[in-house]
């Protein structure tokens, strides 16, 4: 009776992780000799970890990454142009609480996205929120979001993101109107958040692309004055 007793309360509490580690020690009894203590640690280790495991494939599907990359699989080859040391170290997101940005160039094949998204990745292994976007794509969202009203409920949804992952960016002209959202969404992270931007297009030349010189100082203001700047060579690696 204490035995469903405990169950149904477990179930009451939603702790369906205790719930099943204490079931694992009852059916085991090499348990029966092990502190109280430590059986206790293992159980509020076991919802610990449920938790965890459930937040992280939560925050996975919420960043929508074009590909789920492993960290542990980035290529350190000479021709590509990356410092493992310093990649290494980015995995570790400090730069995310630091508020700084990425910026990833380098010719078509050359893994950018890939890079981006083992990053990204590893920050939601850091349990940050991250979200991955085409550049084009997010301003069309903004524009969807002019029509129907909902436009301050998606620019704070994206400021409040860790980490917010551009690919694409200087692929195709965007209008004025994309243009100044582009900003706005930079703006309202230069301070709060961080930003990783992919571009087969050099840094130097978004100045350039973006066209307008208010806009396009301000930009890179706000994204390049505290940026990584990883510039990938080589061969392509797609096959």
């Amino acid at each position: 009776m204490a035995k469903a007793q405990l169950f149904e309360l477990l179930n009451e509490l939603r702790l369906p992780g205790m719930k099943n580690e204490v079931e694992h020690q009852l059916e085991n009894p090499q348990y029966d000799t092990m502190p109280f203590t430590d059986r206790v640690t293992r159980i509020a280790q076991a919802e610990v970890e449920r938790r965890y495991r459930n937040k992280i494939e939560r925050l996975m599907k919420n960043a929508q990454f074009k590909v789920a990359a492993e960290s542990e699989a980035i290529s350190f080859k000479g021709e590509r142009n990356l410092d493992k040391a310093e990649i290494l170290d980015l995995l570790k997101c400090d730069w995310i609480k630091r508020k700084r940005n990425i910026l990833i160039t380098g010719a078509s094949g050359t893994g950018k996205t890939w890079l981006a998204c083992a990053l990204g990745v590893s920050a939601v292994r850091h349990e940050m929120s991250v979200r991955y976007a085409r550049a084009n794509r997010i301003v069309e969202e903004f524009g969807y979001s002019r029509l129907d009203g909902s436009i301050p409920k998606l620019r704070k949804k994206i400021a409040n993101l860790d980490l917010l992952i551009l690919d694409d960016f200087a692929l195709s002209p965007l209008k004025k109107q994309e243009l100044t959202d582009l900003f706005e969404i930079i703006e309202d992270r230069s301070t709060m958040s961080s930003v990783i931007m992919i571009s087969q297009r050099p840094a130097i030349d978004w100045y350039d692309y973006i066209g307008d010189p208010l806009i396009a100082d301000a930009f890179m203001d706000r994204v390049r004055s505290k940026a990584y700047i990883l510039e990938l060579e080589g061969m392509s690696m797609r096959s």
